[in-house]
């Protein structure tokens, strides 16, 4: 027996085995993801001094594709090849695995992005939101906003650019993530700027600037610092414009390709009237292989030739703005943006409306199966409360039966006893004291008859019927249970025993109706339950009184006619 449990356990452990996808990683790529947000010049290291022939499975090598493409961009290495990142994408598309197919296509529209790819980067960062938003991965959805907030905004859809980066505040917020709270205020300030809303791109950038104190980051800080001599270059706070400008190329890492500082810096001394040092940072800033940058440098210098008074070169300065300023546009992809929006969206009403079509026809056979289901288990439990209340009902009749058979032949034994005692104190040979001792005998056994006259009728069918009638309408305002007339005549013989009210409704010609309201009368039921019986209005029921004493030549008298009748059959059991 032992050996047979054990041998039935290490077969559940087998199929429990094959039955569980594990993914056991390799350690040091889990070292190094450990590294990934804190440290990521060592974890880029670290990922790079892993031999080849140690990533023995399909899980590593996605793995370590995923987290070397994404140490590349968090240390700012342009990525312009994306087939490292299409591995993990291939990879962990196989798996659905949400959390990770968001990493990848986050990642993936990064090296997009590298690539100047702007449609396709915004087509991968849609995607890693949707997986994102499945998996409840707030931290990576705050940085998917972040780079595409900064695509959006590069392309001039500042509305959509500014709507994405207010998301961004709300996740730092509720993370606490103060580096991102940073970059998303920053982003908004540059936001208004460009829409010259100066005030309020004011106060989202001073609110920036006061959280820098908390972050060590000097990318974040030039960041803010750089839109802040932006705005001031904008409204003419020179003072102001040239300090943060300074500011900005102090934290610059490096200090001789910094183009888009050295613009900014080379508008602070223009705005602050020093054109050599201007022209200086400006023409240092021509190196760059942005066309926005050279068209902005171009701009500039043919403003300071102009205010030099050198109109020749602020014309040459001034068509080579022109002709960078289209090649600047022609750049732009905003076209394609949107065509790739539309498709997405697209494409996602159609899954959705799938997934609801699909999700529609699960609940309908679910809805069915229940349904047969239910109506199986309530007729099944119908069926079993229906025979067990039947033999209750069969047991219960049958044991009324038997007292009703029990009491009514007591009933005839005192009916019997009664007639005897009647007849001996009509002889005469009887003193009077025995008579008067007969006579309260007599009266008892009168009371004791009555008694089982009352029993005889609770355990009578009819009466149990009446019952009924009376419940219905009690609970549903009406009765279907009818008495038939052989019912009413068995009711009648077990209320009178004397035929005396028999004979007067012989006599007086009552209707049928009339003589079942006469004995109703001499039964406990109230003036209500005798109309549910009788299923007759209250109008009639006193119409019905009124003819019964019309007929008997005595004067009506409401709720009278039980004690004319009672009287006349007392009186003619005393004659008797």
């Amino acid at each position: 027996m032992r050996k047979r449990t054990i041998a039935l356990i290490a077969i559940l452990t087998a199929l429990l085995a094959a039955c569980t996808e594990t993914t056991g990683y390799n350690t040091t790529l889990v070292q190094a993801d450990s590294l990934m947000a804190s440290h990521p010049d060592s974890a880029l290291r670290m990922l790079q001094g892993i031999p080849a022939e140690s990533l023995k499975t399909k899980a590593d090598r996605a793995y370590h594709a995923l987290l070397l493409t994404q140490a590349r961009d968090k240390n700012y290495i342009v990525q312009t090849d994306d087939s490292l990142i299409r591995i993990a994408v291939r990879y962990y598309d196989s798996m659905r695995d949400n959390r990770m197919q968001a990493r990848v296509y986050y990642l993936w529209g990064s090296v997009c992005r590298d690539k100047n790819r702007q449609t396709e980067a915004i087509e991968k960062y849609i995607r890693a939101t949707d997986l994102a938003q499945k998996a409840g991965d707030e931290v990576l959805l705050g940085r998917i906003y972040a780079n595409a907030g900064y695509i959006y905004y590069l392309q001039k859809f500042y509305a959509k650019a500014d709507s994405i980066y207010r998301q961004a505040e709300q996740i730092s917020i509720r993370l606490k993530d103060t580096s991102l709270q940073i970059s998303s205020l920053a982003m908004q300030g540059n936001i208004q700027l460009y829409q010259k809303k100066y005030q309020q791109a004011e106060k989202k950038l001073l609110q920036a600037e006061s959280l820098l104190k908390e972050v060590r980051q000097d990318a974040i800080k030039a960041n803010v610092f750089s839109a802040l001599g932006a705005l001031y270059v904008r409204t003419g706070e020179s003072t102001k414009a040239l300090r943060y400008a300074k500011q900005n190329f102090k934290l610059q890492k490096d200090t001789l390709h910094c183009y888009r500082t050295f613009l900014e810096l080379g508008d602070a001394y223009y705005q602050a009237g020093q054109y050599d040092s201007a022209t200086i940072y400006i023409r240092k800033s021509l190196a760059s292989s942005s066309y926005s940058t050279k068209e902005a440098a171009y701009m500039r210098l043919a403003d300071i030739a102009r205010a030099q008074g050198d109109i020749s070169r602020s014309l040459n300065m001034e068509q080579l703005y022109s002709t960078y300023k289209d090649s600047a546009n022609l750049s732009q992809q905003r076209t394609g943006i949107i065509e790739t929006e539309q498709t997405i969206e697209m494409l996602h009403q159609q899954t959705l409306y799938e997934s609801y079509l699909k999700e529609y026809r699960y609940y309908i056979l679910c809805s069915i199966l229940i349904g047969i289901g239910s109506i199986y288990l309530l007729r099944k439990r119908y069926l079993k409360k229906f025979h067990q209340q039947r033999q209750k009902a069969l047991l219960k009749e049958k044991e009324l039966r038997r007292q009703y058979l029990s009491v009514k032949e007591e009933t005839k034994q005192k009916e019997e006893q009664i007639a005897a005692l009647q007849q001996k104190i009509i002889q005469q040979y009887i003193d009077e004291v025995q008579k008067e001792q007969m006579q309260k005998e007599l009266e008892k056994l009168n009371k004791q008859h009555i008694v089982l006259l009352k029993k005889v009728l609770e355990y009578s069918d009819v009466y149990n019927k009446m019952k009924k009638i009376i419940s219905d309408c009690k609970e549903h305002g009406i009765s279907k249970v009818t008495l038939t007339d052989d019912e009413w005549i068995r009711f009648m013989a077990e209320i009178e025993k004397t035929d005396i009210l028999s004979k007067l409704a012989v006599e007086y010609k009552f209707s049928k109706n009339e003589t079942r309201y006469c004995y109703l009368l001499f039964t406990d039921f109230s003036i209500k339950e005798r109309m549910q019986i009788l299923k007759i209005a209250h109008a009639t029921l006193y119409r019905t009184e009124q003819r019964i004493c019309k007929k008997m030549n005595v004067p009506y008298q409401a709720n009278e006619l039980q004690k004319l009748l009672k009287s006349i059959i007392n009186s003619t059991l005393t004659d008797v």
